[in-house]
Parts: C-alpha cells; structure tokens; sequence
C-alpha cells in the first residue's frame, strides 16, 4: 500500500512538471526589458557606486553582457519589439530589450564599446534640454552624432525634453505639449521613456498626438516585471537592473516568467 501511494506521488509530481513545461513552451515569450543609467569604472567612482546603485560598475555589466551572449540572448532593437508587439514580428524566447535612461556620458565611453565588442543592441533615451546646453556629464549633439556613426547598434530615444523635474508632467497637457516641441529640435524618433516612469493620460495623448509608438515605465512595484505581447504600447513595463542586485538575482531574473 505504502509503495503504491508513493507510485501515485511520484506519477502526479511528474505529471505536473510535464504540465508546467508544457505551459513554458507554448506559452508567448515575454520581453525582459532591462533598465541602466550611469557607468563607472572599477578603479573610479566606487563610493558613488555604493551610494547610488543607479551607476553601475562598469565590470559587472560586462559580466552580464557576456552572460547575455554564453546563453544565447538575442538583444532586439526598438523596432523588433514594436513589430512583436503589433504581432508582425516572431522574437526567440531569450530576447532582451537593453535601454539606458538620461544620457550619461558614461553610456559613450563605457558602455558602447561593450555592446559592440558583444555585438548587442541598446537604446538610448537622451533628456532634450540636457543635450542642448552641452550640460556636463551627458552626451551633446556632437556626441550623439559621433555615437550614431560608430555604433550603429545603439539607437537614440526621448526622454522628454526637461520633464523630468519632478512633478513636471503634472502641470497640464499644454505644457507637455510644449516640451515635445522642444524636443523636436534635439531627436526625431517615435520612442519615449517617461521620466521616473510617471505618466498620466495626457501624456499619453500627447504621445500619441506627435505619432509615438512605444512608451516605457521604469515602476514602481508590480511594473517592475516583463512585457507580454498584450501590454499597452504606452505603458511597457522595465526591469530595474541595479549596481546593488546579485549577479544570481540577475540570472535569475532573465528565467522567471514574469
């Protein structure tokens, strides 16, 4: 009896692994869409790096990236992923959408040669005002249009013209629409990542006014998880990658399905 009932035990365990494996494969892929900011060197800046886990060591991400390549992630570029999400385009399982907010100077001297030496794709979404005061730290016209010749892998995206003051795009759709103007002089693109992840149904009117196709969230909470093919083109979800997480939580985070 005892042998038996162990019989029956192991028959459901195995039925039930059979069931969840099923349910993987057939299953639509979800999209980790990972979110960076800032780079610094491992020789440099390390008690910002302990202070603000937004700059990442710039060793750690190579340790992810060549992840990415041993296990044979395919980093998709914008355009890739809208049409998955139009449903025009098949992605593999292991695809990643690589995104940067701000851009930092960093990006160029750090993490470019990394994505091309891995030959992965990245975006950029560059804050407007930022670049057209040459403000320090970040990436000028000059530096963008250098990036876009050497590093055709990486593409460059809004992020806002100077919404992201916190509180900003709360102060009425007239003067968001204001800032898309303005940011028409610095970056022709239909891609945008809400400032601090905020963002409000004028905004999304406005985005959707000015031809937009895509717009990211950073969070909070529950939003920090994959994209499905389902979500609502203007309000797709991004992974948080922090200088702070374990390189086991990162691993681990790229095989959770959600």
């Amino acid at each position: 009896m005892k042998k038996t009932i162990m019989i029956i035990s192991g028959i459901v365990v195995i039925a039930i692994i059979l069931m969840v494996l099923i349910m993987f494969v057939f299953q639509e892929p979800k999209i980790a869409v990972l979110g960076y900011h800032a780079f610094a060197t491992t020789q440099a800046k390390q008690n910002e790096l302990k202070e603000d886990n937004l700059s990442m060591d710039i060793g750690y991400f190579e340790e992810q990236l060549k992840y990415l390549q041993d296990h044979h992630y395919k980093t998709v570029t914008l355009e890739e992923f809208y049409r998955y999400l139009q449903g025009e385009e098949k992605l593999p399982r292991k695809s990643v959408l690589i995104t940067m907010d701000d851009g930092y100077m960093s990006n160029y001297d750090l993490a470019f040669p990394l994505l091309q030496k891995y030959q992965m794709n990245a975006v950029v979404f560059v804050i407007g005002g930022n670049v057209e005061s040459s403000y320090e730290g970040y990436m000028d016209f000059d530096t963008i249009k250098k990036a876009q010749s050497e590093y055709p892998n990486i593409t460059f995206a809004s992020h806002s013209y100077a919404l992201h003051e916190q509180g900003a795009i709360d102060r009425g759709i007239e003067y968001i629409r204001e800032d898309f103007k303005k940011m028409e002089n610095v970056l022709e693109t239909k891609y945008f990542a809400y400032p601090y992840g905020n963002y409000n149904e004028e905004a999304i009117q406005v985005l959707k006014e000015n031809g937009y196709q895509l717009a990211f969230g950073f969070g909070p909470g529950k939003e920090h998880r994959k994209a499905t093919k389902q979500e609502d083109n203007y309000k797709i979800p991004r992974l948080n990658i922090s200088n702070d997480m374990p390189f086991w939580k990162f691993k681990l985070r790229l095989q959770l399905p959600f």
